[in-house]
């Protein structure tokens, strides 16, 4: 990082440019505001996001809320709709002026309409893509990954796994063009971890585990039904879900109903972002029960995943493509087979039965993942952006 910071003190300051409410309890919201903070490491970085009243009141909220390394000036920019069939265009298009008014150089964002006025009008630009099927549901896409003209204020389209690079590749994107950057973690909430007992007097957890712990949202086809089947498996192990909009917690709960197992699961709704670590430290194995199901598991980077590696306690995962990229069975985290709870059961018995074994997968996976911090990962980004 020395060697490039010498390159980011002459850049000017870069705009990161979100459709994203900010704030919101979407993971997009997250992981922009995660990234902003990993940029404020090296440059100077201000977001611009659409303009809601209710959300430009929060502002003073934004860094102890999202637990942000270091502050996120947000300007919440006004803009004209033109109409629910419009507001996509118009804020892109208001927020590429903006850049240019403002004498920005560098500009990153999520927005393929964004990126491409942003370049076309010669702004150094970056363009992070999550979800191929995403972003071609806009017709600019294949003009902004395509068109030579572009190039060179388009500097690059960082992809969050080698997968989603490939599959752009094959849907006609620039391979030149194309970077892969996974999603990362902040280090820092994690450099002073609790013992599980310690995380569960925090959290007046009083009945004794061992603990099966699950963060993030319950959306269908995410697995959480999955996993209250599996714990229907191991009589002697408790559920705890931190997070879940309510209508999804009362779905996962039904399914608990079903399997009577509704005394061994404790919902915890949605939950601060700044408290997860406590929830991570409680458990005695994290689990991500992906399934075929879950509409980016192809191309998913998740943020959780890096989180629970950095948490030190071991893993249990679903086995996907995407997710091998990071996570190695017997290594780093245990894998097993998607859409089944039997297979989540054993994988989480596995753990559980072998206390040295695990301690020596969660070591791994806390070694692995200090490679991809939000500050590696803008490092990345701002070398390419440099040029």
């Amino acid at each position: 990082m020395d060697l490039l910071n010498g390159a980011i003190m002459k850049l000017p300051k870069i705009l990161y440019i979100s459709r994203s409410r900010i704030p919101s309890d979407q993971a997009n919201c997250v992981q922009v505001l995660k990234m902003c903070a990993g940029f404020a490491a090296l440059a100077e970085v201000e977001l611009v996001a659409p303009y809601f009243r209710e959300d430009a009141c929060q502002r003073d909220t934004l860094r102890e809320r999202f637990a942000l390394a270091r502050p996120v000036p947000v300007h919440w920019l006004s803009y004209p709709h033109f109409g629910k069939r419009f507001a996509v265009r118009g804020f892109a298009l208001a927020a590429a002026a903006y850049a240019k008014l403002r004498g920005y150089r560098l500009a990153y964002t999520r927005d393929p309409w964004a990126a491409y006025w942003l370049a076309r009008s010669g702004v150094r630009t970056g363009f992070e893509s999550h979800d191929l099927k995403e972003d071609r549901r806009y017709p600019i896409w294949q003009k902004l990954v395509s068109d030579r003209s572009l190039s060179p204020a388009l500097r690059g389209v960082f992809c969050i796994t080698r997968r989603l690079r490939d599959d752009s590749v094959q849907a006609g994107a620039r391979s030149e063009i194309l970077h892969v950057a996974p999603d990362g973690v902040d280090l820092q909430r994690f450099q002073k971890p609790m013992s599980k007992a310690e995380a569960r007097d925090a959290l007046a957890l009083m009945e004794k585990g061992p603990w099966i712990v699950h963060a993030g949202h319950l959306y269908e086809g995410r697995g959480g039904e999955e996993l209250v089947r599996a714990l229907a498996e191991i009589p002697a192990a408790r559920l705890l879900f931190a997070g879940g909009r309510p209508d999804d917690v009362e779905r996962v709960r039904a399914v608990a109903e079903q399997e009577r197992v509704s005394d061994r699961v404790q919902f915890e709704g949605m939950v601060p972002n700044g408290r997860i670590p406590l929830y991570l430290w409680a458990a005695d194995v994290l689990v991500m029960p992906y399934t075929s199901r879950t509409p980016t598991m192809h191309s998913a980077s998740p943020m959780k995943m890096f989180e629970f590696m950095a948490a030190q306690r071991p893993i249990v995962s679903t086995d996907f493509p995407a997710l091998r990229e990071v996570l190695r069975d017997g290594e780093n985290a245990v894998l097993v087979a998607p859409d089944s709870a039997p297979a989540l059961a054993a994988g989480i018995r596995r753990v559980l039965a072998d206390p040295a074994g695990s301690e020596k997968i969660a070591r791994q996976a806390r070694r692995d993942v200090e490679a991809y911090t939000w500050e590696r990962r803008a490092e990345k980004i701002l070398s390419v952006l440099a040029g």
